[in-house]
């Protein structure tokens, strides 16, 4: 099937609609299949971000390795170890001034004039008051959803340790880790993998909330229905939620909320926010 040729141009002007600040601090969670066909890739996309943030913005992604840290050969080499979680992001991690954290399961790579205070002497965890999300928030930085749904919104595992939930308590997760000079030593985090009973994650419950107070603003880019929301707005509704529902982060009987903003598509790789499935691009 024909599809329409996406260009960097285009995608800068969706982004503009967005209000996204000129020099502002933006993380994104993304998925470049749900775009459409993009000319250029994933690397067009990173182009057209960064020509929306400006030379005295920041751009931010997860570079996640949780999939491959579970292998007990897994070695954590930051500057070469891939992004488990989408081209987009692998993108930004490969480039020569991108700044990566040091944590072996859920590491963020970034780039731009907060890079280094974003990613650089984050402590022990992601999940901390150190870590790189809550210094996102601090900074008063944004979050962008490109295509997919609330529930890759890994923040929320931020909100959910900040409000004291029951069933992630922390454990410490050691793996091996190449050093600067190419040997190996031993990188050692906390991590807050869910104990059991544990009946599944349902952010998009939190998202739903935040869409009907007004404050997220909802539109398109390319293919993907995209969502941009405030980190301080993200932190206070989760709070909200859970002093009135102390399950407000999890699946309620075994399912998990419905968006009612474009079509939600389930794909090997994860959920997909689209306007139009047919459009969604296979081949990259």
């Amino acid at each position: 099937m024909f599809q329409k040729q996406i260009t960097r141009a285009d995608l800068v002007q969706d982004f503009h609609r967005f209000g996204i600040p000129f020099g502002g601090l933006l993380m994104v969670h993304s998925s470049l299949s749900s775009i459409g066909y993009v000319t250029g890739g994933a690397d067009t996309v990173v182009d057209a971000l960064l020509e929306v943030l400006g030379p005295e913005g920041t751009l931010v992604v997860p570079t996640f390795t949780d999939e491959s840290a579970m292998n007990p050969s897994f070695i954590f080499d930051p500057s070469s170890t891939p992004s488990m979680v989408g081209a987009i992001s692998e993108a930004v991690r490969r480039r020569p001034e991108a700044h990566r954290s040091i944590h072996g399961w859920h590491s963020v790579s970034a780039m731009g004039r907060l890079a280094d205070a974003i990613a650089k002497d984050v402590g022990l965890s992601p999940w901390l008051p150190d870590g790189p999300m809550s210094k996102v928030i601090d900074y008063g930085g944004e979050f962008m959803l490109l295509g997919v749904p609330y529930k890759r919104l890994t923040l929320v595992h931020l909100m959910e340790w900040e409000c004291g939930v029951t069933y992630r308590p922390g454990r410490i997760v050691e793996v091996q880790m190449r050093c600067p000079d190419g040997s190996i030593g031993k990188l050692v985090n906390l991590e807050c993998p869910p104990e059991s009973p544990f009946p599944g994650n349902d952010f998009n419950r939190l998202g739903r909330a935040m869409e009907a107070e007004g404050i997220v603003r909802l539109g398109v880019v390319g293919n993907a229905i995209t969502r941009v929301f405030q980190g301080r707005d993200v932190r206070s509704m989760s709070r909200k939620l859970h002093q009135k529902d102390k399950q407000a982060f999890l699946r309620q009987g075994g399912v998990v909320t419905e968006l009612s903003y474009g079509n939600n598509v389930s794909m090997p790789r994860g959920d997909l926010c689209v306007v139009d499935p047919k459009v969604i691009y296979r081949a990259y």
